[in-house]
């Protein structure tokens, strides 16, 4: 029986080896993130929880697959240089916005020092920080890392 659990998690661990290795700028074409992905959010929303509850704020922001999808078009402009403004993406992503933010790390080693790398930016600080956002997007692209926050109307 043992033996079974062991086989099962070494195909496991070299299925994973073969995941392709290029960074992936949102949900596939079903909506659905990858684990990766997933994981990726859940661990940002940690961080992002545990600098707000320092600040005072308990409640902590919930994913919104919306914020998700304006993360992923910001990648894009952000890595084809084009200017859209953000409340031009919220709009082209059906979110009505009474309150909106971006945030983006620039060649951060890994998740823990981007938000961190934000938060040392003043205006995504009082952003992330703001009872304002009740909800967020997040998405790393290589060595970019975008965060959206937002609160629908």
């Amino acid at each position: 029986m043992m033996g079974k659990y062991v086989l099962l998690s070494m195909l496991l661990v070299g299925l994973c080896a073969c995941a392709p290795s290029t960074p992936r700028t949102g949900p596939d074409q079903d909506g659905r993130l990858s684990l990766g992905q997933s994981s990726e959010i859940a661990r940002v929303g940690t961080f992002l929880a545990i600098a707000r509850a320092d600040a005072g704020l308990t409640v902590p922001l919930r994913h919104s697959p919306r914020l998700q999808g304006v993360a992923a078009a910001r990648a894009v402009d952000l890595a084809s240089g084009a200017v859209v403004p953000l409340s031009d993406r919220m709009t082209q992503a059906g979110y009505d916005a009474c309150f909106s933010a971006e945030a983006v790390a620039r060649d951060a080693g890994d998740l823990r020092s981007g938000v961190d790398q934000m938060l040392a930016d003043p205006a995504a600080r009082a952003a992330i920080l703001s009872a304002s956002p009740s909800e967020f997007g997040f998405l790393r692209n290589g060595t970019e890392q975008i965060l959206i926050l937002g609160r629908p109307c």
